[in-house]
């Protein structure tokens, strides 16, 4: 994993530049798809920013859980990354929906929230984050998680 966890795609100029760092390759055949339901615009931006940086996952986005499962009609996602506190349905309620899907009956799911007991995390099974959280933890249990 890199050092810096935000870097910029390099211009023109800098195409050729040997001191300049170049994007990595994306192997299409090991990228998997996230989707990210994350309420606050500001944390969803810098979720989807970090992991098409530092990834080679496809990043979709949800402001809610309803706009999450209607967007489950197109997307299949290999990894869902869910904020606890959201509008309507709350992170659990969303996992409970997800999970009656019989093709996101096993699919990882990741909750992150600052608020949640332990008896929620340990009696949903849940892998969680604990907000706020390092960016590179979060790339850690992402990559963990996808390839378990």
């Amino acid at each position: 994993m890199s050092q810096t966890l935000l870097e910029r795609a390099p211009t023109i100029d800098q195409m050729n530049d040997p001191w300049i760092p170049q994007q990595k390759e994306i192997n299409v055949s090991t990228a998997k798809s996230i989707l990210v339901v994350e309420d606050d615009c500001g944390i969803r931006d810098i979720l989807e920013e970090i992991l098409r940086e530092e990834t080679t996952h496809q990043v979709f986005l949800a402001q809610d859980g309803e706009t999450a499962l209607s967007m489950l009609q197109a997307a299949r996602p290999n990894l869902f990354l869910l904020d606890y506190r959201l509008p309507g349905i709350n992170g659990l309620e969303l996992i409970d929906h997800i999970r009656r899907i019989e093709e996101y009956e096993q699919t990882p799911i990741v909750l992150m929230s600052a608020s949640l007991s332990r008896e929620d995390i340990t009696g949903h099974h849940l892998r969680y984050l604990r907000k706020p959280f390092d960016l590179d933890r979060l790339l850690e249990m992402v990559e963990e998680t996808l390839t378990a």
